[in-house]
């Protein structure tokens, strides 16, 4: 099991949504690239980081800031947001990002997605799957479908990923646990390298999900409101 924290950039710097809405905005750090070495200084090993501006534009708004996080950490580094273009893949590519995350396109071009993953790699990217209510969500979660969890997993298999992330939207920010029917179910679907995300904010919570087979827990606002100790939680597994 593996703790990834992650780093959500708005404007340059490091902040939290609640449930994915854009007016519920919580800065917790100007320094997005000082918040990446304190996670390195506590233990982490990887850094999970989205480009929400870019997310909701479709193209990439806060490129520098993740290049830098690259530059000057050792982390193993995963970002997603905007990235609907082989331009753009590929000026991540050339940043040595390690894992580049894929979402909308996956459903809205997936010539695309074959057309890179063959280009770069399979093992370059992670299928990204974000839902509420069991329907998946697009666009940096602005945009509804009528595309069900089980649909987009098959979708996701067809396409080849070998590494899949998930964040139930409902309880993503809230600190309130995650949706662990989700989880097991998911983990019946999807053979591969598994990550969760979304309202993880206990020791429990990370046990719980190792317990089902998850491979890899994002957590987000639960580090940054010191509900859970980075260094405890790495300790622990």
């Amino acid at each position: 099991m593996i703790v990834i924290p992650a780093i959500d950039l708005i404007d340059g710097k490091c902040v939290r949504l609640t449930q994915g809405d854009y007016s519920q905005v919580q800065l917790f750090n100007s320094d997005p690239i000082e918040q990446a070495k304190l996670f390195e200084k506590s233990g982490a090993k990887y850094v999970h980081v989205v480009d929400l501006d870019g997310a909701k534009v479709g193209r990439p708004v806060n490129f520098e800031v993740i290049r830098n996080i690259k530059r000057v950490t050792s982390l193993t580094v995963e970002c997603g947001g905007g990235i609907r273009d082989k331009a753009t893949v590929e000026l991540y590519i050339s940043s040595e990002v390690d894992y580049i995350i894929l979402g909308s396109v996956i459903f809205k071009n997936p010539d695309f997605v074959n057309e890179v993953m063959k280009v770069f790699g399979k093992e370059r990217f992670i299928a990204s799957l974000d839902f509420k209510d069991g329907f998946v969500k697009l666009s940096g979660w602005q945009e509804a479908t009528t595309i069900t969890i089980e649909e987009g997993i098959m979708k996701i298999k067809t396409l080849g990923f070998e590494r899949l992330i998930y964040t139930d939207i409902t309880t993503d920010g809230m600190l309130k646990g995650h949706n662990f029917e989700a989880a097991k179910y998911i983990r019946e679907l999807f053979d591969g390298f598994l990550t969760a995300s979304g309202g993880i904010s206990t020791k429990e919570d990370i046990m719980r999900l190792k317990s089902i087979g998850v491979d890899a827990a994002v957590v987000g606002k639960a580090l940054y409101t010191g509900q859970l100790k980075l260094e405890e939680v790495i300790n622990l597994l």
